[in-house]
C-alpha cells in the first residue's frame, strides 16, 4: 500500500512589535474577506444562485478599495 508521510516543521518567530502589528493586521484582513466571501456565498445558496469562488474573488477586487480603503 501506499504510505502517507506527515511532515511538520515549526518555526518559531520573534517579531519586532511592528512586525506583530503587521502580522495582526494581515489575519485581521484575511479574516474579514473569508467572513465576507461566506456570507455572500450563504446568501446566494439559500436562493439556489451560488456564486463560485471566482466569482467572489471579481467582486471583492472590484469594490475592495472603495469600500475599504
Amino acid at each position: 500500500g501506499m504510505q502517507v508521510v506527515n511532515l511538520a516543521h515549526k518555526i518559531q518567530l520573534n517579531p519586532t512589535p511592528e512586525q506583530e502589528a503587521y502580522f495582526r493586521q494581515a489575519v485581521g484582513c484575511a479574516r474579514f474577506v473569508w467572513n465576507w466571501a461566506v456570507a455572500l456565498w450563504l446568501e446566494g445558496y439559500q436562493q439556489e444562485n451560488a456564486p463560485s469562488p471566482n466569482e467572489l474573488k471579481k467582486q471583492f477586487n472590484a469594490m475592495k478599495y472603495e469600500e475599504y480603503p
